[in-house]
């Protein structure tokens, strides 16, 4: 599983920061995706090479994407609250 980028939305983020907090929000989310994407490749070819169950690589994914949102947490939130102008729920 992968996901596309534009060559321009690359670039972009080499030159600066996104202007708001909702591109922030969606350059987090699209980069997080991303991070799953190639550890999931990573570990879909571990499998493979030593014939191991797909179930343990949904079992071993769910747990890194579970590690990924709290380790992104503190900005997403902030991010929200810049939407919203108040503290998400």
């Amino acid at each position: 599983m992968e996901t596309a980028r534009t060559l321009l939305e690359d670039i972009a983020q080499y030159f600066g920061s996104p202007a708001t907090p909702r591109d922030q929000l969606d350059l987090l989310r699209r980069d997080r995706l991303d991070a799953e994407a190639e550890i999931r490749s990573v570990l879909d070819r571990l499998a493979s090479k030593y014939d191991l169950p797909s179930e343990d690589v949904d079992e071993t994914m769910s747990s890194i994407g579970a590690a990924i949102g709290d380790m992104t947490y503190e900005p997403e939130t902030e991010y929200l609250e810049d939407i919203d102008g108040r503290p998400p729920l």
